[in-house]
């Protein structure tokens, strides 16, 4: 039994008439004829009684009708159900990152931004330091931070967010009492907080995004921390100068907290890029929250 045939019956028991139902369902009259015919054919039965003035249902038409209509009404409903959810973005979305950039003000920004905007949406973020495998574990979306070219995959699809750089940034009250280094050689002068993993080998610097020579080994590093989090708290006490991300370190000075000395150098960081499972249907909340994060914290270089 061919169940766009049986749909159709369905608009004609509902309808009254052939005519009508071609009408509702915007087909020729012979179509709706024909898949009667092609019905009965499959069933052994008469379902419809016809004649040049009205169509009526058989004894075999009404039982079939009250048997299957509440099904039909289900899988229609469902059918739209599914058209909508094409259009609309909604469900979970399961999302990773690590925490340096999931706890920072902008991204953290990004996420209120478009919870307020698709509000039939719930992010699920995960937190980790860990490699995790987007699709297997059952992630809609990473955002991985690397150095290297991320390794082609056939089963990911990769969009570069954005470049996190680092800067050096202190307190405004640190600053007024030990002033503010303008070249990577006045950092002898001042108490020094650094990522216990990414900077304990030294850094090079960059000038004007531009690397300025080998690698150097920080001076007079007093506190080496492996929690960006704990890095800004330092700063934010006044107890030295910290190496930041520019991400988190530039929203802070834009709030008055912090200021960013040596402006003019960086410590070259990572890239950090988007990571999703490929997909010929890419469920619409993956791809609004895809177009949303390349709008809210993408940039060339930050």
């Amino acid at each position: 039994m061919n169940l766009t045939d049986l749909d159709t019956f369905s608009f004609v028991a509902e309808a009254g008439t052939i005519s009508a139902a071609a009408q509702r369902l915007g087909i020729p009259k012979s179509t709706v004829s024909r898949r009667i015919q092609r019905l009965e054919d499959a069933l052994g039965h008469e379902l419809l009684r016809r004649s040049s003035r009205s169509t009526s249902l058989t004894e075999y038409g009404e039982i079939l009708h009250q048997r299957s209509a509440a099904s039909l009404n289900e899988l229609r409903a469902a059918g739209d159900a599914l058209v909508k959810a094409d259009r609309e973005p909604s469900g979970t979305l399961r999302l990773t990152t690590v925490a340096s950039l999931g706890q920072s003000h902008r991204f953290v920004r990004c996420l209120a931004d478009f919870g307020a905007h698709y509000t039939n949406v719930t992010v699920e973020l995960e937190l980790t330091s860990r490699l995790v495998h987007i699709a297997e574990e059952g992630f809609d979306i990473g955002i991985r931070l690397h150095t290297d070219q991320l390794p082609a995959q056939a089963n990911l699809m990769t969009r570069r967010l954005l470049q996190l750089n680092r800067g050096v940034y202190g307190s405004p009250g640190y600053i007024r009492e030990m002033g503010a280094p303008e070249h990577p050689k006045d950092l002898e002068g001042h108490r020094l907080a650094a990522h216990s993993i990414v900077d304990v080998r030294g850094v090079q610097w960059n000038y004007n995004g531009a690397p300025t020579g080998k690698r150097q080994k920080l001076p007079n590093v007093r506190w080496l921390v492996n929690d960006s989090a704990a890095l800004e708290r330092f700063a934010l006490s006044g107890a030295g100068l910290a190496i930041l991300s520019t991400v988190e370190g530039e929203s802070m000075v834009q709030q008055g907290e912090l200021i960013r000395v040596m402006p003019r150098y960086d410590r070259g960081g990572a890239t950090a890029s988007l990571i999703w499972p490929a997909s010929r249907h890419l469920a619409p909340r993956v791809r609004a929250f895809i177009d949303h994060a390349i709008g809210s914290i993408g940039s060339p270089r930050t």
